[in-house]
């Protein structure tokens, strides 16, 4: 249904590559759509109606732009590398500058937009330094959706015109503050990034409304463009315009283009004359060596933006220049409008400050691992390494240290004399005067110098410095089968809130963990088991949320879904021979409703029944208000049950954050492939291998239940074997307590094993234990010793999250399938059998 919606864009698309390859033909290979002054037209799709309108995209977050990445990287047929991927995205998808004519109307034949914004010219001569085209990107990898999101990720431009909204997005004593004030240390007295404003569906309802538009007003030209002058009676600029192509990290947010551009830059190095990419005709710096150079990675990411800030700030402000102007986002959960604090001195703004220099320390960093050592390293692997506390295969290679990073990828003499030279490029195309060479260099200098004044204070870059901490959620990977039965009288704003905030921090992925919605009502599927982050804000949305046939919540009808539910899910896993992998956790999610008092009973035996079949589910609870009523459908009433709070506002919920800590805590799940939901096979023994892998430095902690290895067969008694791969280093450690909690009786009673090619083997057994209720887990982490790069064998785009990933395999021998329920069931069915020959 996804696609079948989006024909009629695919058969535009398609139309609009028959024009690249015309283009292709008769200019050559180095034609590039994407660096000339009309919208690129494969990108047309992205402007043509309202479909894909910025309210309309995914979220832009890092996840959300990995995720689209990861998925062009598994389309079947993909032949492209690292190198050839970045450059093709690149060219494909960015085009800066795109800004719309406040005076023109939509209507058939004309879309009110166009590459005139004074982005476009440093954009173009970007392109002309990174050599590629987007013939080669598989365009039906991702959906018309994706392309847009990617687009919109990508592409820098600012919206500077009054949109109406203002009252309640842009924060006021901020601006006033910034807007009067020049000293360095008052601009960097930022306010947090994540405050809340608006959602997408709000801000979808305020465009459509007569009286405002958020999109509607544009600047058609830059102000010092020869045509501006012709433009009169145009709306007053906003005190908090919305700047585009940046993406929301959690180190601040980052132009998405910037680093993509270091990133090709980096792995297609070019050092290019200035005379050869600046015709004579249109110099607007004199006496300049036409000898001089600039190389690709500075002009597309710091020397590019301090150039615009030397040309354009340099003749008008005597005194210090402003760089870095920060901003808001809409929603921490739903970013999509990001509102710069301040109106003025927009050159270099704080997300294109952090994401040239992230683009630039990524250039300098990835030929030392590409091609040379890792010959399948994958973008999405990039992106998602740097961007996490583990780093670029090392600490000092992450998003949070880019401020220490500054001088050694780019000392101020380098960057000064880039900066000098790419504004030399840039001149023709954005000055508004002309300038001696000296004059540029005197701005250059500067700029760069303003640069290294602001980057020590972006406070809200800085890491958690977590390096020693021995916290679970520091050192293992959450991976989670997550079933959410949803209160479907939820306000959607809230409740959507919260869901995203929940996943983004579960790691949703092919890697990690998935998650399946239900409606808590009647039990029928929101959104099928998806490990897509993507699917979740692409079909939890609005409209479908305001087209559910019935809404509120049944805990009895719930339950009996859910049973159903984990009954096929544990027949999947025997036909499929799945032997666990991830934690299974069901989270309640009840709005206002109360505890049931009429079938209270038929709840808590159904449940109880579930923890007998289903022994590794573990349920939670989430609700608004009091948790207290709840506290009698879980194990553990100080640790399962969440109450969350809403306001006016949909900011982050601090509950949120301590339920994923307690979701992370949940261990994984070792099973017998042959048994299922009925605990019957023909050959229990034979239970198939489970192939995992660990981060460096991390731990995998899995539980195994007496289900699968209570037995009374002393000559063949259970076993779990733990293979190393003979490529690092393991830690092995087993207990019949937990291992991750940080307690000395688990410290002390575990046994634990160093691997390196060699296997350990776990023999289990139920000890003196009656019943099976009576029988403890066994316990068993895997930790890989090494916490830096020594192999990089890692290489299956199924199984590998990173490169450097250490593989082992779980294997069984012996287990067995026994049922909680069915043993529980035997015991007075005896009793009753015993006392009957009695009375005879």
């Amino acid at each position: 249904m996804r696609h079948s919606k989006e024909e009629g864009a695919e058969m535009k698309l398609q139309a609009s590559w028959l024009a690249v390859l015309l283009c292709f033909v008769v200019a050559g290979v180095s034609c590039q759509e994407n660096a000339i002054k009309n919208i690129s037209p494969s990108l047309i799709e992205c402007y043509d109606g309202d479909t894909y309108e910025k309210w309309n995209l995914l979220p832009h977050s890092m996840e959300t732009l990995i995720a689209i990445i990861r998925k062009i990287e598994d389309s079947p047929g993909l032949n492209m590398d690292l190198r050839q991927l970045s450059t093709a995205i690149l060219h494909r998808f960015r085009q800066d500058g795109i800004v719309r004519n406040p005076r023109v109307k939509p209507q058939a034949g004309i879309m009110p937009y166009a590459p005139l914004g004074k982005q476009f010219f440093r954009h173009a001569q970007t392109l002309r330094v990174i050599p590629g085209n987007a013939l080669t990107f598989p365009n039906n990898s991702i959906s018309a959706l994706e392309r847009c999101t990617l687009h919109s990720m990508l592409s820098s431009s600012i919206d500077i015109f009054e949109r109406g909204d203002e009252s309640r997005v842009c924060k006021v004593a901020n601006y006033a503050y910034r807007r009067y004030s020049r000293s360095a240390e008052i601009r960097e007295k930022n306010v947090k990034e994540e405050v809340e404003t608006l959602t997408a569906e709000q801000l979808e309802m305020m465009s459509k409304a007569d009286i405002v538009d958020p999109n509607s007003l544009y600047p058609a030209l830059p102000p010092n463009h020869p045509s501006s002058a012709r433009l009169t009676d145009l709306p007053p600029a906003s005190r908090c315009p919305t700047e585009n192509g940046v993406v929301k990290t959690r180190w601040g947010t980052v132009s998405g283009g910037s680093v993509l551009a270091g990133i090709a830059a980096g792995l297609t190095p070019q050092q290019i004359r200035i005379g050869d990419l600046i015709r004579q005709t249109e110099q607007r710096v004199t006496s300049y060596s036409n000898d001089a150079s600039v190389v690709n990675k500075f002009l597309g990411t710091l020397a590019g933006d301090l150039a615009e800030v030397a040309l354009l700030q340099g003749p008008q402000l005597s005194g210090r220049y402003i760089l870095g102007v920060d901003g808001n986002w809409n929603s921490s959960s739903q970013p999509l409008y990001y509102f710069l604090n301040s109106n003025e001195n927009l050159e270099m703004t704080a997300s294109e400050v952090r994401g040239d220099l992230d683009g630039l320390i990524l250039a300098n960093e990835l030929p030392n691992y590409y091609p040379s050592k890792i010959g399948g390293l994958r973008l999405s692997q990039v992106l998602d390494m740097y961007y996490s506390n583990r780093g670029l295969f090392d600490r000092k290679n992450r998003a949070c240290n880019r401020r220490a990073q500054l001088y050694d990828v780019a000392p101020t003499p380098l960057l000064t004399n880039q900066t000098h030279n790419a504004a030399i490029i840039l001149s023709s195309g954005i000055a508004a005067a002309t300038f001696s060479s000296e004059a540029i260099r005197k701005f250059a200098t500067q700029a760069v110098n303003e640069l290294g004044t602001l980057v020590p204070t972006m406070n809200s870059d800085t890491c958690d410095n977590r390096e020693s901490s021995n916290s679970f959620a520091d050192v293992s990977e959450p991976a989670v089968d997550l079933t959410i039965i949803l209160d479907t009288s939820w306000p959607f704003e809230n409740i959507k809130a919260i869901i995203s905030q929940l996943l983004s921090g579960l790691s949703i992925s092919k890697f990690n963990s998935n998650v399946t919605i239900i409606n808590g009502q009647d039990g029928s599927i929101m959104i099928n088991s998806t490990y897509d982050p993507n699917d979740f804000h692409y079909l939890f949305n609005l409209t479908n949320y305001r087209k559910l046939p019935v809404k509120g919540f049944e805990l009895s009808r719930s339950l009996e879904k859910l049973r159903a539910y984990q009954t096929n899910k544990l027949n999947d896993e025997k036909r499929q021979g799945r032997a666990g992998g991830k934690s299974d956790v069901v989270l309640f999610v009840p709005y206002q409703t109360n505890a049931p008092q009429s079938d209270k009973e038929y709840c808590l035996s159904t449940i109880k029944t579930m923890q007998e079949e289903v022994p590794d589910a573990v349920i939670l609870f989430l609700t608004y208000g009091s948790k207290d009523r709840w506290g009698e459908y879980v194990r553990e009433s100080n640790d399962d049950l969440f109450s969350v709070s809403i306001g006016e506002t949909t900011e982050s919920y601090p509950a949120v954050d301590s339920l994923q800590t307690r979701i992370k805590q949940i261990p994984r799940r070792l099973v017998n492939t042959q048994c299922g939901a009925d605990y019957e096979s023909t050959d229990p023994r034979s239970s198939k291998a489970l192939m995992e892998t660990v981060v460096p430095g991390g731990s995998n902690f899995y539980r195994i239940h007496p289900n699968y290895f209570s037995s009374d067969d002393t000559e063949n008694p259970p076993r779990v074997r733990i293979q190393a791969s003979g490529i690092g280093s393991l830690r092995v450690c087993s207990s019949r307590e937990l291992l991750h909690v940080n307690t000395s009786e688990a410290a002390t009673s575990a046994n634990c094993i160093s691997l390196t090619s060699n296997s350990h083997i776990i023999t289990m057994n139920c000890e003196d234990a009656s019943y099976l209720h009576q029988c403890k887990p066994y316990y068993v982490s895997v930790s890989s010793n090494s916490t830096g790069p020594s192999t990089f064998a890692c290489n299956d785009p199924k199984l590998c999250r990173y490169p450097d990933s250490v593989k082992y395999t779980i294997s069984f021998e012996n287990l067995v399938c026994k049922s909680g329920a069915s043993t529980l069931f035997a015991v007075p069915l005896l009793l009753l059998l015993l006392l009957a020959q009695l009375m005879l």
